[in-house]
């Protein structure tokens, strides 16, 4: 079996206007996804299309007809890349008791030596929409960096504007993500996910539930906590949500969370704007 649990932290930093940086530990799948039909722990601990303590569901990842293999298959025919990979990796969180937000799911194709052959990163933001970057690459060893601008609004603390610089990084079993925005010439804003792989078994997901007990129900909250943070202490002003401008962002159905985030998203811009003008008007 080549499906793996991972046990590490995710590392964020960004410069300004305040610089502010944060890590918090974490875990993650890494899934060969030829094995999600077959792969089970006994008792429920872990399904593919059914009920679990963790659970992958096909209609999670990606978009279209078929499973996570063709899905991926087709985004990466479509990006120019021909040869079929030989294995997918899928690193996500998976559901818990039924829930999951994903910030962003990655999944590293290679060919039958094991060279990168390409890397499609699913990045959810917390207005109710997913974009697709396909980064595909002539088979080649990792570490892999891809360059590509900014196309998807994920944080209201900055814009579309930008270039993204990722880098899949491979060590034995052990793979590593780093992002790193760049604007102007200047770093604005890096990302790293790495973490120590481990088989999944019944004792290591059991483990993982009783050392990380809420880790996939803080995503959200620790979110908000961070961008209250960023409003507060670093002085940020929120961007409005422009609309999607690109074929590979998809606007999921909003429920009333969504809707509420918006709703605080104009009403932080508008006490900013605000506070701005008195602050003008007072020293005038």
């Amino acid at each position: 079996m080549r499906s793996s649990l991972s046990w590490g932290e995710v590392k964020h930093w960004r410069a300004g206007p305040r610089e502010h940086d944060f890590a918090y530990p974490i875990f993650t799948f890494e899934l060969d996804v030829d094995e999600l039909p077959s792969l089970s722990v006994w008792p429920r601990l872990f399904g593919f299309g059914r009920r679990a303590v963790f659970s992958i569901w096909t209609d999670d990842y990606l978009s279209g007809e078929g499973g996570i293999r063709e899905r991926v298959e087709r985004v990466l025919r479509e990006h120019g890349q021909a040869a079929c990979p030989h294995r997918i990796t899928l690193i996500t969180m998976p559901r818990y008791f039924g829930y999951v937000f994903n910030p962003v799911s990655f999944f590293a194709c290679f060919d039958q030596e094991g060279n990168v052959l390409g890397l499609i990163t699913q990045v959810n933001n917390t207005f109710g929409e997913t974009h697709v970057y396909p980064l595909a690459c002539s088979a080649q060893p990792a570490p892999v960096t891809w360059r590509f601008p900014k196309e998807f609004f994920v944080s209201p603390f900055f814009d579309r504007s930008g270039d993204y610089t990722v880098t899949l990084e491979q060590e034995g079993s052990r793979l590593g993500i780093r992002v790193d925005l760049e604007r102007g010439g200047e770093p604005a804003f890096s990302a790293t996910l790495r973490g120590e792989a481990q088989p999944i078994s019944a004792r290591r997901i059991w483990a993982t539930i009783r050392n990380y007990p809420v880790t996939s129900l803080m995503t959200m909250p620790r979110i908000h906590g961070q961008a209250l943070a960023l409003y507060y202490k670093a002085k940020a002003t929120p961007y409005p949500r422009p609309e999607p401008a690109s074929g590979y962002t998809i606007r999921s159905r909003q429920n009333i969370i969504h809707r509420a985030r918006l709703a605080l998203l104009w009403l932080l811009r508008a006490c900013r704007r605000k506070r701005t003008e008195d602050h003008d008007y007072a020293n005038s």
